[in-house]
């Protein structure tokens, strides 16, 4: 087999590769990058999210309350003897009352949160209708690429092959980032009622604001994402040098979204002090 017959084999491959990428992942990317209220009601969740119906979620969440209660009088046992102050108990009853509402209201909020991410969502579609005429979605992506002259007949060995390969491989990188996403998305919604219980002690306060910081990060990615859609999408000049760029640094991107929103965002705290 001479080299002319290896780089046709090469060729060869690369081609249904591109091709397999086509025509599945950029539909399949949609379905999961944009996470709506709507997955409350598809399954996994559709098993835990149901009305007139006990969660046994919820009535873990409820057990561990009395727990919570168990111990508070417990310590205040303990400080008539050894001294320690301890919480306030109209302070402590507040707090467990609200607590209560939190976890057998939770799924309510995170769908509450879901629907809020969904609007921003469709605000930014709506602002790439304005900018490009089309919405900021893979499948648009894809008829982008697809648009760039002979770009689909190029060798493996030229630009446009190499460009071709990184962007094909790309595509199937960032539909496991985005797989992993999803599956993390739908664990933090199922744990939520222990995520709102874990405020009732400031020993496991931190749980919770780990699980909202990581909720609104994740639920961030799809709106971020949308925008970086949007730039290969503006751009007119198909058959450009610096377009092949933009898209190969636009797929990078989209392969790294999760760590890339996370150092975006990692500066959001409370300088605060409580007094």
């Amino acid at each position: 087999m001479n080299s002319q017959d290896i780089l046709t084999n090469l060729n060869t491959v690369f081609e249904k590769l591109f091709k397999s990428v086509e025509g599945e992942v950029y539909k399949t990317l949609d379905k999961i990058v944009l996470i709506g209220p709507d997955i409350l009601k598809e399954e996994p969740l559709k098993q835990i999210f149901f009305e007139n119906k006990e969660n046994g979620i919820i009535i873990i969440a409820n057990a561990l309350i009395l727990f919570y209660i168990i111990y508070y009088a417990f310590t205040q046992l303990i400080s008539l003897y050894n001294g320690n102050k301890v919480e306030n108990v109209y302070y402590f009853i507040l707090k467990i009352i609200i607590v209560g509402i939190l976890v057998n209201c939770s799924y309510f909020l995170c769908e509450q949160l879901l629907t809020l991410f969904d609007g921003l969502s469709d605000a930014i579609n709506t602002f790439a209708k304005n900018i490009v005429g089309k919405e900021a979605t893979f499948a648009n992506l894809k008829e982008t690429i697809l648009s760039i002259n002979d770009f689909m007949k190029s060798d493996i060995l030229s630009l446009d092959g190499i460009i071709k390969g990184l962007v094909s491989f790309g595509i199937l990188g960032i539909l496991i980032s985005f797989a992993i996403r999803y599956v993390t998305i739908i664990f933090l919604i199922i744990i939520s009622p222990i995520a709102f219980l874990t405020l009732c002690s400031d020993l496991t306060s931190e749980i919770f604001k780990t699980w909202l910081k990581l909720f609104f990060t994740l639920f961030s990615v799809q709106i971020i994402t949308k925008l970086i859609i949007i730039i290969p999408l503006m751009y007119k000049n198909k058959g450009n040098i610096m377009f092949k760029i933009i898209l190969v640094g636009s797929v990078y991107i989209l392969y790294k979204i999760n760590n890339f929103t996370k150092e975006f965002l990692v500066k959001i705290k409370n300088d605060n002090k409580n007094y």
